[in-house]
C-alpha cells in the first residue's frame, strides 16, 4: 500500500497566504481554491487555484521534483497554468494553445514547449507518483504499462508534467488527485499539444485518477489497458 505519511509544512501554508493576498489585492471579485484553506467564492466567472507545494514529501527531503502550481479556470475550464520551481528557477506556464518554460525568469527568454512524438508504449517513458497504489483494481494495470514502457520512473510529482510539455517524457499517470494537483499541469499539457483523460479517457477532468501523454496513439494503448 502507498504509504499515508502526508506532511504540512509553514512553507505551505505561507506561499498560499502569500498568494492569495496577491490575487485578492488584483482580482478581489474572483473566486479562490487552494489546498491549505480551502475556497473563497467569487463574483465572476474567474476561478484561481493553488497548490502552494505540489510534492511537498520531495520538498521535505530536498528533492527538487516539487513545484509551486497556479491555474486560472474560466467557466470551470483551466485557461492559463503555471508550474514554478523557486529552488531550481525553472518556470513552466501554458494557455491559449503555447506552453513555455524559463530556466531563469529574471534572464533568460521563453522557450516553446511542445510533447513529442511517440508510436508504442514500448518506446515510452512513463512517470507515475509510486509503484504502489491503493487500488486493488487498477494495480496490476499499472504494473503491466510499467514493465511495457521503455523506462518507468517515480515520485516526480508535478515535474513529470513540465517534462511531458517539454518532450521529455512519454506519458504521466496519478491517482487520487484534487482539482489544485492537475488543473495547472493540465492547462501546460494541453498547450504543448498534449492530451490529458480520467482513466476511461473522458474529459474534462473529474479528478482522482489521471493520464496525461504526448501522442494520442501512447494516451490510447494506456486507456485500453487498464479498461481490459
Amino acid at each position: 500500500m502507498e504509504n499515508s505519511f502526508n506532511p504540512v509544512t509553514v512553507a505551505d501554508r505561507s506561499v498560499e497566504k502569500k498568494i492569495r493576498e496577491m490575487i485578492e489585492k488584483l482580482y478581489p471579485n474572483d473566486a479562490i481554491v487552494g489546498e491549505e484553506y480551502g475556497k473563497k467564492e467569487g463574483s465572476t466567472d474567474f476561478t484561481w487555484i493553488i497548490d502552494p507545494i505540489d510534492g511537498t514529501k520531495a520538498f521535505i527531503s530536498g528533492i527538487p521534483t516539487w513545484g509551486i502550481l497556479l491555474s486560472l479556470l474560466r467557466h470551470k475550464e483551466p485557461i492559463l497554468g503555471i508550474i514554478y520551481q523557486p529552488f531550481t528557477g525553472e518556470l513552466f506556464w501554458g494557455g491559449f494553445g503555447q506552453s513555455y518554460k524559463q530556466i531563469n525568469p529574471k534572464s533568460d527568454n521563453p522557450q516553446s514547449l511542445s510533447v513529442r512524438k511517440c508510436e508504442n508504449i514500448s518506446n515510452a517513458v512513463v512517470a507515475t507518483s509510486s509503484p504502489n497504489i491503493p487500488s486493488q483494481l487498477f494495480q496490476p494495470r499499472l504494473n503491466e504499462i510499467m514493465k511495457l514502457s521503455k523506462l518507468d520512473r517515480y515520485g516526480l510529482d508535478c515535474y513529470a508534467y513540465a517534462m511531458l510539455a517539454d518532450g521529455c517524457i512519454d506519458a504521466v499517470i496519478e491517482f487520487g488527485l484534487k482539482e489544485y494537483d492537475v488543473r495547472a499541469p493540465e492547462a501546460i499539457v494541453l498547450s504543448a499539444g498534449g492530451i490529458i483523460s480520467n482513466l476511461d479517457g473522458s474529459y474534462p477532468l473529474k479528478g482522482g485518477d489521471v493520464i496525461a501523454s504526448g501522442d494520442s496513439r501512447v494516451h490510447e494503448q494506456i486507456i485500453k489497458i487498464f479498461n481490459n
